[in-house]
């Protein structure tokens, strides 16, 4: 979450809400919420976890959860 919040905050800021075996929730807040391409920043989570550690997942979904944040769910893939 550093380097994902390093390059893209203040637009968008990732805070680890949970994590397990199986799934990882994050609140996305910031400016980016109210434009297009909401997935995009979603997607970009997974491209930097994976500089760090091998994982395979996917968004399972999201929603916008409070003003100017979205709870978004990776599953993730053995």
């Amino acid at each position: 979450m550093e380097e994902y919040n390093k390059y893209r905050s203040p637009e968008a800021k990732a805070k680890l809400v949970k994590i397990s075996e199986k799934e990882i929730v994050l609140d996305f807040e910031g400016s980016f919420c109210r434009t297009y391409g909401v997935s995009d920043y979603l997607e970009d989570f997974i491209y930097e976890l994976q500089k760090i550690v091998y994982v395979k997942m996917r968004i399972a979904g999201f929603e916008k959860h409070e003003n100017e944040t979205i709870r978004a769910r990776y599953i993730i893939e053995k």
